[in-house]
Parts: C-alpha cells; sequence; structure tokens
C-alpha cells in the first residue's frame, strides 16, 4: 500500500492517482490529510503539497490539480534526466516537476479546450500541441515518466514494486467505403467514370465497366486477406483471451453526404459482410462526420441491428472528435470505448500515452466511464514514405510502446488496401505484427 500524504482532495487529484498507480503501476495507494498517520506509515509513503512536511519523500504540486475550470498556462519545456518534462518543481521537491500535474493536462486534453487554429477539417492540429513544440510527439512520455517514477519509489524504499502488463499490438481498420464502385449510386459511379476519362486513366474506367458488369470483383473486396494477417498470427487461427495480436474493423453506418460518400448500409451485401467479419475479428462504428446526437444514436442503433450484439467499440470519422463535444455524446450514450485519439496527419501520441485512459470532463470536473484507446500511428501520415521509411518510424514507436508494456494501435483506412493500388499498406499491416522488428 503506498501512502499519500495530501492537504487537500479533489475530483482530479482521485483521477490521475487513480491512472497512475492503480491502472499503470497496478499498485494500492490510499490518501490521508493525518500527519500522525503519514509519520507512523512503515511502508512506501511520499507526500504532495506545496512544501514538505519534514525528509520525506515529497512531490511539488503546480497547483493545477487544486482547481476546476480552464487556465491558459504558459508552458516552459525542462529535462528529467533524459525525459521532457514541463510544470518545473522547486529545488526541495524529490523530482523536478509535478509529475501529476503534467500528466493530467496531457491525459485530459486540456490543451484542447483552450483558443486554437484548427485544421480544414475542424480539427484540433497537431502543430498546435504541447507534445509539438516540445519534441516528445514520439513519445509515451506519461508511461515513461511513470516508469521512472516506479524505479525512482523502489530505490527510495528498498522495495520491488513491478508492474505486470502486457504489451499487445492492434490494427484498427476505418471503413468509410466498403466498396469502390459496387453498391455505389448511380450517380456516384457516373461522376468516377467522368472523372477517369478527363484524367485519361483510361485502366481505371475499364476496370470500373468491368466491376460493374460482374466480370470482375471490386478492387476493394480485400477483408478475406486481411482477416488471413491476423488468424496466421493465432493459435489455431482462432482469438483467445491470452492473444497479444488483434484487428478491429470500425464499419461507416451513416447518411450518404459530401464527406461520408461511402457505401450506404441498405445495400443487403454490405451489411453480410459485416456479420461476417465480425465472425472472426473484433467490429466497431465509426460514426460520420457529420454526427449529431440524433444522428449518433440512429447509427448506433443501425449498427446493433445489423451486427446483433451491444455497440460498444467506436471511433469518430477521420478522427475529428473535437474535445469535449464528442466524448460528451458518447458518455449520455453509453458507448464506452473510442478509438479515435491520435493524428492523422502525423504519427505520434496525441495524449503522450500508449494505454488506454478514462476520458475526464474538464466542464463537470468528474472522470467518466468512456474509455479512450490511443492510437499511435495512422497510416494517412507516412503513406507518402518509402517503405524503409515507413518501417523505421513503426519500429520507432513499436519499441518506445514494448519499453511500457502499451498498447500499440495502428490506424489504417480500408480503401488503402485496394488490390492494384501502389500501397505499401498491406506490406506494413504484416510488419507491425512481426515479433521482432
Amino acid at each position: 500500500m503506498i501512502l499519500i500524504y495530501c492537504s487537500h482532495i479533489t475530483s482530479r487529484k482521485e483521477y490521475i492517482f487513480k491512472h497512475i498507480f492503480k491502472r499503470l503501476m497496478l499498485q494500492d495507494f490510499k490518501f490521508t490529510s493525518d500527519v500522525s498517520e503519514f509519520v507512523s506509515h512503515s511502508g512506501v509513503k511520499f507526500s504532495y503539497g506545496s512544501k514538505p512536511l519534514g525528509e520525506e519523500l515529497f512531490i511539488w504540486s503546480q497547483g493545477l490539480l487544486d482547481e476546476s475550470g480552464i487556465d491558459d498556462y504558459e508552458i516552459e519545456y525542462h529535462k528529467w534526466e533524459d525525459l521532457p518534462v514541463f510544470f518545473k518543481a522547486p529545488g526541495n521537491s524529490t523530482i523536478p516537476f509535478d509529475i501529476f500535474a503534467a500528466s493530467f493536462y496531457l491525459l485530459s486534453r486540456y490543451e484542447e479546450y483552450l483558443p486554437q487554429v484548427k485544421d480544414d477539417l475542424g480539427r484540433y492540429s497537431a502543430k498546435e500541441s504541447v507534445a509539438v513544440k516540445g519534441n516528445f510527439i514520439m513519445m509515451p512520455l506519461v508511461d515513461l515518466w511513470v516508469r521512472k517514477f516506479l524505479i525512482l519509489i523502489n530505490r527510495s524504499f528498498d522495495v520491488s514494486l513491478k508492474r505486470e502488463q502486457k504489451f499487445n499490438t492492434t490494427v484498427a481498420i476505418e471503413v468509410s467505403s466498403f466498396y469502390k464502385y459496387t453498391s455505389r449510386g448511380i450517380i456516384d459511379n457516373v461522376l468516377m467514370l467522368w472523372q477517369h476519362l478527363r484524367r485519361f486513366k483510361l485502366r481505371h474506367f475499364v476496370q470500373q465497366i468491368l466491376v460493374l458488369f460482374g466480370i470482375k470483383t471490386d478492387p476493394y473486396d480485400n477483408y478475406e486477406r486481411l482477416i488471413e494477417i491476423i488468424r496466421s498470427k493465432w493459435s489455431y487461427k482462432r482469438k483467445s483471451i491470452v492473444s497479444k495480436d488483434d484487428m478491429i474493423f470500425f464499419f461507416h453506418l451513416g447518411s450518404y453526404n459530401r464527406m461520408d460518400n461511402g457505401t450506404v448500409y441498405r445495400y443487403r451485401e454490405y451489411r453480410e459482410s459485416i456479420k461476417k467479419i465480425g465472425d472472426y475479428v473484433d467490429i466497431g462504428l465509426r460514426y460520420s462526420f457529420y454526427c449529431n446526437d440524433k444522428e449518433l444514436k440512429s447509427q448506433s442503433k443501425k449498427y446493433e441491428e445489423i451486427s446483433n450484439r451491444p455497440l460498444r467499440k467506436t471511433m469518430a470519422a477521420y478522427s475529428k472528435i473535437v474535445t469535449p463535444g464528442h466524448y460528451k455524446r458518447l458518455v449520455e450514450t453509453e458507448k464506452l470505448e473510442d478509438y479515435s485519439m491520435g493524428y492523422e496527419t502525423m504519427p505520434g501520441f496525441r495524449a503522450s500515452t500508449s494505454h488506454p485512459f478514462y476520458f475526464y470532463d474538464l466542464d463537470y470536473e468528474v472522470q467518466t466511464p468512456l474509455l479512450i484507446h490511443p492510437y499511435a500511428l495512422h497510416y494517412k501520415s507516412i503513406s507518402g514514405n518509402m517503405l524503409n521509411g515507413q518501417k523505421q518510424i513503426v519500429r520507432q514507436l513499436k519499441q518506445r510502446v514494448i519499453e511500457v508494456s502499451g498498447s500499440f494501435i495502428v490506424m489504417f483506412d480500408y480503401s488503402q488496401f485496394e488490390k492494384g493500388l501502389k500501397s505499401h499498406a498491406t506490406t506494413l499491416l504484416e510488419y507491425i505484427y512481426e515479433k521482432e522488428i
């Protein structure tokens, strides 16, 4: 049992201490504001506040966890040996920064509540983040801080507390359109034919005609090959509870619009394929780009009717979560897992962690039941690189996640596996699952 002296307990403190000690360190802890209880405790203990009680292990409190609401902090970057830090502490602190406030700032996505310049799709821009400005976007920094802090605790109290967590790999596939030509509307196909002609893409024009007449299969019809890749990693080609490799398909079931112009859910072949894929791997729902409260409920209902299973795993189209709006809607409708926490435009850790964490609502100052699974890489962000360059980025990110026994999640768009497309997507997918990279 780790005892923590703290004069005042807040919802923010309860959230971040529980995440760090219970979920990351896998250790029990207890708060106390009783000095005599703290002094008499013979096990692991430390104080957290503005000044130490005596000569104990002391972590300085910057003050963020005692506040409510949002304030625009000026972030200054420093070092804790080899790791970047912010919220620098005075010299009497055992570690040189407030690890709890800094971790809360990153996990709560505090910066995304502040006024910001959005990208062309209305998303929070990666370039605006403290992770990019502090040059730690490629590091699961919160996890690395916690690992280092645990080493310090073991050394300070001559104990051997261990984190018995296992590294795992998940490929998540965003299915914005299940078919390129088949089961698409007449207007869509006519427009695509015209675009092929206008751009002198005669091979694509002929391919589309052959697909529409049933002579060739649709170029997106490739899911069996993808499923076979993950099944080859499982014993007896069946997923078990101890498997370290996983795959999830997220299907679009929203209305047709300018941004979501793929296969519509009414086509029988699409619905049957969703059920078939769900027999082998995990499936979830990709909410449409223009998804208000009504659409979110409607699309959730469609998913459950088609799949014959309750909806748990979700993601937002193009990772447009617009913190905290989208997450609040998920909490209200009790859709309790999200895979949108990442950047399509840049590899790295948006929340500076590779472990799942619960969404903390800064408006209501409360931890919610929504579990967020952050992804480390979207293939869109590296698709223009040479294969060796893509592998190098995957290797760098994966090794970082292995260090902290986290979850290595990589996002793809289903269209990136198009047959005949000059893409390294399939090769990289196989590489992601390799044991040694």
